[in-house]
């Protein structure tokens, strides 16, 4: 048990780095039903998974817009020529959150939205680019890094997000409406989930920062995210299925 429980911490401290520096401005969706309607994609075709593991990063271009192959009301325009070059690295402010938890975007999208990009690969099926994100400067918004995972056909199967936030409630709210999380008892401070034959399929763990420092209020709270669109082919990632076995383990929440 205290082995398991070390384990479950070191994973915990992994996925809940300290990203307040971005901060900073110097360095600064039970149901397809919802999903169609979020994302406009269900999809097809078989694969499978492995360890996440880094690979290398990429520049944006310098100039190339990208106009979306149809509508897309939560898709960010590129940046093009020297707006690219001059662009922060944690990208452009964000009003909506579905902006970036977008399942319409493809990687050229979020190559020309971020000045540079890493490239992960979550298995030999899905590829990720991961990318800092900070949304804005009020205590709901969000610090951290988001990665999209993409399949062979280049749809997103896959967005996660490590970080932090001060208020969590606008997080929960488009996670809830969007995609149908649901909150789930904890002892850590909040736990979200969309559940498939009873299974956690996407997952959304809060926990209260170690120090809550009154002058750094965005960080109180740490945020674990894995967003999976619903396919009988892709679940959670390995790391979140340790994660959430571990907090099971541990008796934070669930039953052992």
């Amino acid at each position: 048990m205290i082995r398991r429980n070390l384990t479950y911490a070191a994973i915990m401290a992994a996925c809940f780095g300290g990203p307040y520096s971005f901060y900073n401005p110097e360095a600064r969706k039970t149901v397809e039903s919802i999903w169609t309607q979020a994302s406009g994609y269900l999809p097809s075709g078989e694969q499978g998974g492995t360890a996440e593991k880094p690979v290398a990063s990429i520049e944006a271009p310098a100039s190339h817009e990208i106009p979306p192959e149809q509508p897309n009301p939560f898709m960010t325009p590129s940046l093009t020529g020297s707006d690219a070059l001059n662009a922060p690295v944690a990208g452009p402010p964000v009003q909506d959150f579905m902006e970036v938890f977008n399942f319409n975007a493809d990687s050229r999208w979020v190559a020309t939205r971020w000045p540079r990009v890493s490239t992960a690969l979550a298995d030999l099926n899905l590829e990720g680019l991961r990318a800092p994100l900070v949304t804005g400067s009020q205590y709901d918004d969000l610090a951290g890094s988001i990665t999209y995972y993409f399949d062979r056909d280049g749809h997103v199967q896959r967005i996660t997000f490590h970080g932090t936030t001060g208020d969590e409630r606008r997080l929960v709210e488009m996670l809830t409406r969007h995609f149908g999380f649901k909150h789930e008892p904890t002892l850590d401070a909040g736990l979200y989930l969309v559940k498939w034959n009873g299974d956690p399929t996407s997952v959304l763990m809060l926990r209260n920062a170690t120090v809550i420092n009154a002058s750094q209020p965005h960080t109180r709270l740490n945020v674990a995210l894995e967003i999976n669109r619903p396919s009988r082919y892709y679940g959670l990632s390995p790391q979140m299925t340790e994660t959430v076995e571990e907090a099971k383990n541990s008796q934070r929440w669930g039953k052992p």
